[in-house]
């Protein structure tokens, strides 16, 4: 028994075979970035989001941190945020005395 290979009339007016039509829409995917039939997915990590943390500081400290963030400008929850990452990548180093 014969099958017949459907045609449809693209926007232009022409005809078109189904399997070049559908392989034209594969190289369309493919071009946008859209997962293939077939292929492997790739897992990408996204970044994650900043975490929570909580600390006891005296009301001193508290105090001191608002009023420095204030002649800076900012929040005083930002400019703790700054120090402790600028700490942790080293870019500011602390002198920590062992008693």
């Amino acid at each position: 028994m014969k099958t017949k290979t459907a045609d449809y009339t693209d926007d232009l007016g022409e005809m078109k075979d189904f399997k070049t039509s559908r392989a034209l829409t594969r190289a369309q995917e493919r071009a946008l970035g859209l997962p293939v039939p077939g292929t492997p997915i790739r897992l990408v990590r996204r970044a994650s989001k900043p975490a929570r943390i909580n600390i006891r500081l005296g009301t001193e400290t508290l105090n001191g941190l608002k009023s420095r963030a204030a002649e800076a400008g900012l929040p005083y929850q930002t400019l703790a945020a700054s120090v402790l990452h600028m700490v942790a990548t080293g870019k500011l180093r602390l002198d920590l005395v062992k008693s």
